[in-house]
């Protein structure tokens, strides 16, 4: 693994950035300011970057192919990192009595059962994924809450089976939805009567990364109603504390993940090297970001050395994270949780 970093720091640009405009006047997607980005600051030229929209990697939606044992390989490379971050009393943590990542959430669940006030909630869950969701669901049970129903959102149809499989070892009466489409089409009031008690979404595993926080605030906004409560989890951009980022895609899970994403879009058996990259992007509202950017780079016989990006996340810092979440009034943020370190971070809010 190769790391690149930008020397820029986080926050509002005074001076020149990239266009952020289509030839049709249209904002950039993230995806073609990483294209951007890439090409401004690593030796890949822009005809020879590759990019796609991260949600090609969990559905066959929109291709020809047919087979799903890759979206299966996909889920389950997902529990484990999972697995490591839930299972470890250590990740995050600078001290013996620290927070600790488990800890973090655990504190952030304590801020759901207050804000609920006795009441009962439905646990909607935006990527489901089962080891964090037994977690926090058994965690919400100890601590008294009603789970008056499960509803999961998610474009990998691989998800269903081993969720409602976990699900119903620990919740066996528990109602279960399971929903396959984009997060963008749907909506709460879609699917609940009126009346229906508080949901609780979850918004967990760096997702909200993976766009334009503009793009992610408008999908929460429409899914929430007036009153929902909205978990999210991401990794912060924390100054002294930069060398957490790339290790967490050093990890093997993440590297394997990469290398599917490689395999699927450009070629089974051609050997790659994994490559990361740390870079600056612009948003129109003249704020910067930083976006980790994990790709594999190969070998063409006409265009030369290649890089595919397999996965982009941005890195926001805590400032960028709470100013987003906030924009225009929608959401109300009621409490935060974080690591010892500073990069690991739960935020609880309420949809206005």
């Amino acid at each position: 693994m190769t790391f690149a970093f930008s020397i820029d720091t986080p926050g509002r640009q005074a001076e020149s950035q990239p266009d952020l405009l289509n030839f049709e006047g249209q904002t950039l997607t993230l995806q073609h300011r990483v294209h951007q980005s890439i090409a401004s600051h690593t030796e890949f030229g822009p005809e020879r970057i590759l990019t796609q929209d991260n949600r090609v990697k969990y559905t066959n939606a929109g291709s020809a192919e047919t087979a799903t044992e890759h979206l299966d390989e996909v889920f389950q490379l997902m529990r484990q990192l999972n697995q490591f971050g839930v299972g470890s009393d250590d990740l995050g943590r600078l001290h013996d009595d620290g927070m600790s990542f488990k800890l973090a959430l655990r504190q952030c669940l304590n801020l759901v059962v207050s804000s609920l006030s006795g009441n009962s909630l439905v646990y909607v869950e935006l990527g489901p994924e089962p080891v964090k969701t037994a977690f926090i669901l058994s965690t919400l049970t100890e601590l008294g809450v009603e789970i008056d129903r499960y509803v999961a959102v998610d474009i990998n149809p691989m998800s269903a089976a081993p969720m409602r499989s976990v699900l119903k070892q620990m919740l066996p009466d528990l109602p279960m939805q399971f929903i396959t489409a984009p997060f963008e089409a749907f909506r709460l009031t879609d699917i609940l009567e009126p009346g229906a008690p508080t949901a609780l979404v979850t918004m967990l595993g760096f997702q909200e990364g993976n766009d334009d926080p503009y793009v992610v605030n408008k999908w929460l906004r429409s899914i929430a109603r007036s009153g929902d409560l909205l978990l999210s989890e991401s990794q912060l951009y924390a100054a002294g504390q930069i060398e957490k980022i790339p290790g967490f895609y050093a990890h093997a899970a993440m590297q394997r993940f990469s290398r599917i994403a490689f395999e699927r879009a450009v070629q089974r058996d051609l050997p790659s090297l994994n490559r990361f990259f740390l870079l600056p992007v612009a948003f129109h509202d003249g704020e910067s970001a930083f976006v980790a950017i994990l790709g594999e780079e190969f070998e063409d016989a006409i265009n030369g050395r290649i890089l595919h990006v397999s996965n982009f996340c941005l890195k926001l810092t805590l400032e960028q994270y709470r100013h987003y979440r906030q924009l225009g009034g929608h959401f109300e943020i009621t409490g935060e949780t974080m690591t010892d370190d500073q990069t690991l971070h739960f935020q609880l809010s309420r949809r206005v």
